[in-house]
């Protein structure tokens, strides 16, 4: 591709994406809107504020290396191996942390121009390149396998992927409204396929696995949709969220707003636990919630303070020891503003009821 079109199709995507994702955001949001809940979270208000914050303990931070700063990381992942997966949007590459944040590898095709890690297949790696509409897996710093997806999409389409060591599965989300989940065949085609009812930002989000059921996740409403193992859809709510946000949630589905408001970028499974990021005006607050999807725990970072363009925009979870005390997780965040950088710390998570 010449530098040219990659950079204006750089261009085209950021902004979608940035479109997408910003929504409104709380250190951007008129203040003077209603502070009228809906019913549902005017209760997780409730139960949230039962809940003490626990602290985060920070392992690192880094913002890769001077050769390879990081400019837009966008996706994070644990691998097999221990070390953490992040790609660069923006740069187009894959880079590979060790367990101090130093990086250990950078893998890079000429093709390359907005991978997303879909996630883990046996030892490798697997990522996803919505505009060439394929699945790249990576195992031991190279491409070693390629699986394609479906092409003829609407050309508004949003897509995300997700792997499992047996099965693959696209989201697509349109303005057209003609949103579907599905499963892929080897050949990259559609093996099944579930409608997903409502307009594309009800179900803007990335996809993530938990345990054998898939998790299509929505920014906009505290709600993750869940695929079983049997093939069965339903709609898991998180009892106890709470954000500073749902007051214009509530404005926006009413109609008397234009613009939904961003509740949280990501989210990511380890264990029994949910944890998803709960975006907040300036620091990081992470939420843990039980299969049931009810509220467990709440993290926030160290010495939380206030910065209005703190912008986190992925989460990776790792459990790492478990006894009667509870279990340990390992917890990396990817922030793109004020300055891109991944952030790696330590969750103590109580034992459940």
């Amino acid at each position: 591709m010449e530098v040219t079109e990659r950079s204006s199709l750089l261009t085209t995507v950021l902004a979608s994406l940035a479109l997408l994702l910003a929504g409104c955001l709380p250190s951007a949001c008129n203040r003077e809107e209603s502070r009228a809940l809906l019913p549902a979270d005017s209760l997780s208000r409730q139960i949230a504020a039962q809940v003490t914050p626990d602290t985060l303990r920070t392992v690192w931070q880094t913002t890769a290396s001077e050769t390879q700063p990081l400019d837009y990381p966008r996706t994070v992942a644990f691998g097999p191996d221990g070390h953490l997966y992040v790609t660069d949007t923006k740069a187009g590459r894959l880079l590979v942390l060790d367990t101090t944040g130093a990086v250990v590898r950078s893998v890079r095709e000429d093709d390359w121009s907005f991978p997303y890690l879909a996630g883990r297949r046996g030892d490798s790696v697997v990522v996803f390149h919505p505009d060439l509409h394929r699945l790249d897996v990576v195992h031991d710093g190279r491409v070693a396998r390629r699986l394609p997806t479906p092409a003829d999409l609407p050309e508004d389409a949003l897509q995300y992927a997700a792997v499992t060591d047996s099965a693959a599965y696209l989201k697509v989300v349109s303005e057209q409204g003609n949103n579907v989940l599905a499963r892929l065949d080897a050949q990259g085609a559609y093996a099944a396929r579930i409608a997903l009812p409502g307009p594309r930002w009800r179900h803007a989000g990335l996809l993530r696995t938990w345990g054998d059921a898939l998790l299509s996740l929505s920014g906009y409403r505290p709600v993750v949709d869940v695929l079983a193992a049997d093939g069965t859809l339903d709609s898991l709510r998180l009892v106890g969220f709470d954000s500073p946000m749902l007051a214009r949630s509530r404005t926006f589905l009413r109609g008397d707003t234009h613009e939904a408001p961003l509740l949280t970028a990501s989210a990511a499974a380890a264990g029994d636990h949910l944890f998803v990021l709960n975006m907040r005006p300036g620091w990081l607050r992470i939420d843990a919630y039980g299969r049931d999807g009810k509220l467990r725990q709440v993290f926030t970072q160290p010495d939380p303070g206030y910065a209005k363009q703190f912008y986190p925009i992925d989460l990776a979870a790792r459990r790492l020891t478990a006894d009667r005390s509870g279990a340990t997780v390992a917890l990396a965040v990817a922030v793109t503003q004020p300055e891109p950088a991944i952030y790696l710390y330590r969750a103590h998570l109580r034992p459940g009821p």
